[in-house]
């Protein structure tokens, strides 16, 4: 998934094999290789500027044969001034095959003293050739503990706010860097009270909803996220309180008791609605199904509650360009 640090450690290991800290290399604690992170070459990888390091990153939608071939030319050279030679691949998926094919003769004969590192979310987005010619690691999403304590240590948040937030991130921490709570709390406290008007709502009520979903097209990821957290933690709430994502809702009162297959079929019709929209369904489409089969899932066991029309147009979330 993105944001779990796949790009930084390819980063950091390029660092790692090219540190002069008191000219002996990287340094050991705790068992591990670090880099210094202050050595000259260092500080030019973590300005990329480095002459022997070179991030390789879609140009648009994809990774083209031409930028291959650049980062082939220059492998045909011995390191400028670094020990090693690193060539990280960023969203190698997005390699198309004229690339994947140049690429792959890289890796067929790979010259002394370098790493090409490919980052991907999964290893199925990659030609099986060049799997099988690396050596695989796996990131998993970060723990919401581990969020939640960044949150607050580098962004001076609350610990309630962070927990919402890192709810949110779903485990990666650019994502959660980019949410601000003071947009995000009023938005999900709006969001719920129309969700809990569905089962007693008409159909108008909800394709009124997945109008004005709609139109936050660029937020619809972490808005499907919420909704999926909220009909967990009521399912999860009457089993294992301590498992609860959303602790200021349960607080609230917000988390009333749901039967088990209404959010097994909530979660389901989500899950389904994600997937469309990630193979560029038509949103407004998309969501107007999704509100119809979530009012059929919740119709016998959720009560009515909440606001029970659509009066205001809600709460606006800034994107990072500043428009609304």
């Amino acid at each position: 998934m993105d944001g779990v640090g796949k790009r930084t450690t390819a980063l950091r290991l390029a660092m790692v094999l090219n540190c002069e800290a008191d000219g002996a290399g990287p340094r050991v604690a705790g068992g591990r290789l670090n880099p210094c992170g202050a050595c000259r070459p260092c500080r030019k990888i973590l300005s990329d500027s480095h002459p022997d390091v070179q991030v390789v990153a879609p140009s648009g939608v994809f990774i083209r044969v031409e930028q291959i071939r650049a980062a082939r030319n220059a492998l045909a050279l011995k390191p400028y001034e670094g020990r090693w030679r690193v060539i990280v691949i960023s969203d190698a998926q997005a390699m198309n095959a004229e690339a994947a094919n140049a690429f792959l003769k890289m890796l067929e004969e790979p010259p002394g003293r370098t790493i090409l590192a490919l980052t991907a979310p999964q290893a199925s987005d990659l030609l099986p050739t060049i799997v099988s010619r690396c050596q695989p690691v796996r990131f998993q999403p970060i723990g919401r503990a581990a969020l939640i304590d960044h949150l607050v240590r580098e962004r001076e948040m609350s610990r309630e706010a962070a927990a919402v937030v890192a709810a949110l991130a779903r485990g990666g921490l650019s994502r959660a860097l980019t949410l601000d709570p003071a947009e995000w709390l009023p938005y999900r406290s709006w969001l719920l009270e129309r969700m809990a008007a569905l089962a007693g709502g008409g159909d108008a009520l909800r394709l009124a909803l997945a109008e004005r979903l709609a139109a936050d097209k660029e937020r619809l990821p972490e808005i499907m996220e919420m909704l999926k957290l909220w009909f967990r933690d009521r399912c999860v709430a009457k089993y294992d309180p301590d498992r609860i994502e959303n602790d200021d809702l349960a607080r609230a009162g917000r988390l009333a008791d749901l039967p088990d297959a209404a959010a097994g079929a909530a979660i389901g019709a989500l899950q389904r609605a994600q997937k469309k929209l990630g193979g560029n369904a038509n949103p407004r489409l998309t969501l107007e199904a999704l509100l119809l089969d979530l009012a059929g899932a919740l119709d016998g066991g959720m009560a009515p509650g909440g606001m029970n029309g659509m009066e205001g147009a809600g709460p606006t979330i800034k994107t990072r360009t500043g428009r609304k």
